[in-house]
């Protein structure tokens, strides 16, 4: 007789015993197998009558016997089905009471995992509701460092080349970075003080198979009892800024690339489309004219050629395509009806800023940051040195011998940081003169409106969206803020209607004569403009 033992579950094939129970079945080392119960075999209705009518078929015959059934036996399969079917269903009692379990355990903000997350070490405390991070100053310098590099423009594969120049540390494998530990970084809000739920679920009881949620809006974040090793509003940032950069498709995210022309960052067709950007014509002087044609059309036609070949219209338009300088030409007719005097608004702006003028040092950006961070990581070190010397994991002599070791190097610190102020006030007196120089550069070009194209500062700062439609009426939605770079999801809700005008023909024929063009009044439509400020 050979015993064996194994693990139980609802998954046959994960159960390396039971397979080699199977396999060792198939070559005649036994004719009998002898089960406490029908659970113990399987709780799994259909693993339990498929392995039974496999064994039966090799000359192997299965006996339960606190059931007492023989699985040969002409009542044995109906009877092994019920009680089949019983332990079944307390695993999915199971299953459900293990997810009630794990309900509770996010209200009280446990944490899950090993811990083993970069910045940060995983401290047990008595229950597990207790566990929490401690900061691991030298990982988390890295951590600020991938945030602060993504903030100044550079892509997820540059930050993970820079990281492996400066030699710094992954949470398991060395110096190996890529994008994608670049991004899980990004996209990890335990950096911001938060515990991350419904990141994955289990499809099913039976299989316990985990998949991933997509969906990073269906995530439940909970406000953890650890430091952040970031702010909130830095996170909120990079999230924004990464969401800039990225397409939402029904196979995941893809990336995509900002685009270098002006008008098409914040072109929208009624149609919910792109537009493209293409050479119109060339005039007699040689100059190039642009136009914009929305990029459904491009793609799949417009919307009358589908119908006329009886093909699907539903989210397709018919929108003509838009000349170029017919946006220089509305632009400015807004901004001539808000401001009444453009260039003395822009000479106020500039004293302004003169007056107010600072210098700010963006967090972690500078030597000082880097060098109060390491000031204070020494601290740290110092207060767990004290503490193992209390708890005589070491003697006195060793406490006082590292404790002057890091006295040292934080009296270099302190000289450093005198050094850094002393070179950064006469830094500053430099970039505070050049920046005004720059600023005011800026704003002249900004408010001048006499030029044939608006500046591009302007349309990035001003315009948050134009979308035109069919019945030729085009949907300004303005920044008035002002605030340049500013990072902010576009939802037409939060805009309200600030003023309504046309330009017709007789406008437009003016506006060109004024750069030696024309226009053809056959060819012309007005133009019916809709401007949207958005609210307080």
């Amino acid at each position: 007789m050979l015993f064996r033992s194994g693990v139980t579950g609802t998954q046959a094939k994960k159960r390396h015993g039971f397979m080699q129970m199977i396999e060792d079945a198939s070559h005649g080392v036994f004719d009998l197998i002898c089960t406490r119960e029908v659970s113990r075999f399987a709780r799994n209705t259909l693993d339990s009558l498929n392995y039974t009518r496999q064994l039966g078929r090799m000359g192997v015959e299965v006996f339960f016997y606190n059931d007492n059934i023989w699985s040969c036996e002409s009542d044995g399969e109906l009877r092994l089905t019920i009680m089949s079917a019983m332990s079944q269903e307390e695993a999915r009692h199971i299953s459900d009471r293990v997810l009630a379990g794990q309900s509770i355990s996010r209200k009280k903000g446990v944490l899950y995992g090993n811990g083993n997350i970069l910045g940060y070490t995983l401290v047990r405390g008595k229950t597990s509701s207790e566990n929490t991070y401690e900061i691991v100053e030298e990982d988390a310098e890295t951590v600020r460092m991938i945030y602060d590099y993504y903030l100044e423009g550079m892509g997820a594969k540059a930050i993970a080349r820079k990281m492996q120049e400066l030699h710094r540390q992954t949470a398991k494998s060395g110096c190996k970075w890529d994008a994608t530990k670049v991004l899980r970084i990004l996209n990890n809000k335990t950096y911001a003080g938060y515990i991350g739920y419904n990141k994955s679920y289990t499809t099913s009881f039976l299989d316990h198979t985990r998949v991933n949620v997509k969906d990073r809006s269906q995530y439940e974040y909970v406000k953890g009892n650890f430091p952040a090793i970031i702010s909130e509003e830095k996170w909120d940032r990079v999230q924004l800024l990464k969401n800039q950069k990225v397409t939402y498709t029904d196979n995941g995210v893809k990336g995509k690339r900002r685009s270098a022309d002006k008008w098409t960052r914040v072109l929208r067709c009624e149609c919910g489309k792109t537009f493209k950007r293409y050479k119109w014509r060339t005039n007699q002087s040689g100059e190039i004219c642009y136009g914009y044609q929305c990029q459904n059309q491009v793609q799949n036609g417009k919307k009358s050629f589908r119908i006329a070949h009886h093909l699907d219209a539903e989210g397709y338009c018919d929108l003509p395509s838009i000349c170029e300088w017919k946006f220089d030409f509305m632009l400015k007719k807004i901004l001539s009806r808000i401001w009444e005097n453009p260039k003395e608004t822009g000479s106020v702006l500039a004293s302004h800023i003169k007056n107010c003028y600072t210098v700010e040092k963006a967090e972690g950006d500078s030597e000082r940051s880097r060098l109060l961070r390491e000031k204070n990581r020494l601290k740290c070190r110092e207060e767990r040195l004290l503490d193992m010397m209390l708890d005589s994991q070491i003697d006195k002599e060793t406490f006082e011998t590292k404790k002057n070791q890091l006295r040292e190097r934080m009296d270099g610190i302190e000289r450093l940081l005198q050094e850094n102020d002393e070179t950064d006030t006469l830094a500053d007196a430099e970039n505070i003169s050049r920046n005004l120089a720059r600023v005011t550069e800026v704003l002249e070009d900004v408010c001048e409106l006499e030029k044939k194209q608006v500046s591009e500062h302007l349309v990035d700062s001003l315009v948050t969206r134009i979308t035109p439609t069919e019945n030729g009426i085009f949907k300004w939605y303005l920044n008035t803020s002002l605030e340049d770079g500013e990072i902010i999801p576009f939802v037409a809700e939060d805009y309200i209607l600030y003023d309504f005008f046309t330009l017709d023909f007789e406008q437009a024929r003016n506006y060109r004569k004024t750069f030696g063009n024309y226009v053809r009044a056959s060819q012309w439509r007005d133009l019916k403009i809709e401007v949207y400020i958005k609210k307080e």
